[in-house]
């Protein structure tokens, strides 16, 4: 997903996907696990506890899926060189334009990839693995199961349980809730209130979307969705899709 618009503050949250964000001018405070680096222009890894603050400008911030191909080489990229300032590797790549059509900022994205050695045939989980994530997405009406999960992938619960968090980079069970907030947030996308795509996603009811939404993203769903407006999306082999707002 990529957010173009103003900046805020976020406090701590982590969640299952890679980061990149850039300002259009100046350094953000980025705060990354134990240290506070300012920063114009930082990769953070996926599942890493953060917060920043950008207040005043303008920013892109580019979430990429741990668990796609991409998101796989990128979170390396981003574990070596994590709260780095990396401005000077961008030059010249300036951020798109508000009005920037999908084509133009899915283009911005696929130059910020490159800039940073990550292409589309980089490696990706095992079919086992992508098994039991097709499993989750097709399961999300219910409860998936992790011994489902493990029989569609052709291993022990146990055997699964270390293989699914090592090869998409997130606990099974984070995983399904990271899953039903994907399928929330396309609710309201599709123009579901918060509610309704509260339980179309499986959530008990709103606040709990709302504290999944928090703790993965520093900001409640009410004060952000609200503000984005999706135009299209595309998607690689092996990764979900990528919305651009």
């Amino acid at each position: 997903m990529l957010y173009l618009g103003p900046g805020a503050a976020a406090e701590r949250h982590a969640h299952h996907a890679v980061q990149f964000v850039q300002a259009s001018q100046g350094a953000m405070e980025l705060q990354l696990e134990d240290r506070t680096v300012a920063v114009q222009a930082a990769l953070i890894p996926a599942n890493v506890q953060h917060a920043f603050s950008a207040g005043g400008q303008r920013i892109a911030l580019l979430l990429v899926e741990r668990h796609g191909r991409l998101g796989i080489a990128l979170d390396r990229v981003a574990r070596a060189r994590a709260g780095a300032e990396l401005a000077g590797e961008l030059a010249g790549l300036e951020l798109p334009p508000g009005d920037a059509t999908t084509e133009a900022a899915m283009a911005w994205c696929n130059a910020v990839l490159a800039a940073f050695g990550v292409a589309a045939d980089a490696p990706r989980p095992s079919l086992a693995i992508r098994r039991a994530i097709a499993y989750v997405h097709e399961s999300l009406d219910g409860v998936p199961r992790l011994d489902e999960a493990a029989a569609r992938a052709g291993l022990s619960p146990t055997r699964f349980t270390h293989r699914f968090s090592e090869e998409a980079g997130i606990p099974f069970r984070r995983f399904v809730l990271w899953a039903r907030l994907h399928r929330a947030v396309e609710g309201i996308r599709r123009g579901a209130n918060l509610t309704e795509a509260a339980v179309a996603a499986g959530f008990s009811d709103s606040a709990h979307l709302s504290r999944t939404f928090r703790s993965m993203f520093g900001l409640s769903p009410s004060a952000v969705l609200p503000l984005v407006e999706f135009a299209g999306s595309w998607s690689s082999e092996g990764d979900r899709n990528v919305q651009a707002p």
